[in-house]
């Protein structure tokens, strides 16, 4: 749900719709505590004696590296919150890009969570087992393209005169927060494969 509000949020920014900017980034907020919440009631309710097909710490990771895309998110939408800034042409196409390609690597890694109760019933083997090794390292490989596209979008901002030092502050933060939403989809890639070699 925080990940599908990237997109909107950089429509904004793009149009310059701040007060929408800032509407998205109170909701983005909003949803990220919830997940918060969820992700809390979920280890309250884990007991110490509970029998879990996987070893409980590679299940916690799990359950933290899907929080750390929601905080990942946030720190995005927070940003954008600072000053009202506005987008280069020169760095529209870009930025879109990359923003594209990090929604699609956190859907990905939400697709592979789906995959959970599959991976259960085939005893974490077979060709269940082989369809989420194969997504983990799609998203193996998602993480190192958006690593690309953002090392080329922070050449083009720090070429760019224009901007004011704040100004390209805020933006390299931006591309740094977008990565981090990349980064931490590909752990939920990395977390799964665990299980799956034990």
């Amino acid at each position: 749900e925080c990940v599908d509000q990237i997109i909107p949020l950089f429509d904004a920014l793009q149009s310059k719709d701040y007060n929408k900017v800032e509407t998205i980034s109170e909701h983005i907020s909003k949803v990220e505590h919830k997940a918060d919440k969820i992700k809390d009631d979920i280890r309250q309710h884990l007991p110490q004696s509970i029998f879990l097909p996987v070893d409980k710490r590679d299940f916690m990771h799990l359950l933290s590296a899907q929080d750390d895309i929601a905080d990942a998110v946030e720190d995005l939408a927070v940003l954008m919150r600072i000053k009202n800034i506005s987008l280069p042409e020169e760095l529209n196409e870009p930025l879109r890009d990359l923003v594209r390609h990090v929604v699609d690597a956190a859907n990905e890694a939400c697709s592979m969570i789906r995959e959970l109760d599959d991976l259960l019933e085939a005893s974490f083997g077979g060709a269940e087992a082989e369809k989420v090794e194969k997504m983990a390292s799609s998203l193996g490989t998602a993480e190192y393209e958006a690593d690309k596209k953002q090392f080329l979008l922070a050449q083009k901002l720090f070429s760019l005169n224009s901007l004011c030092a704040a100004d390209l502050f805020l933006f390299n933060e931006l591309i740094k927060k977008l990565g981090g939403v990349a980064d931490q989809s590909e752990k939920i890639g990395k977390t799964l494969q665990i299980f799956l070699s034990r």
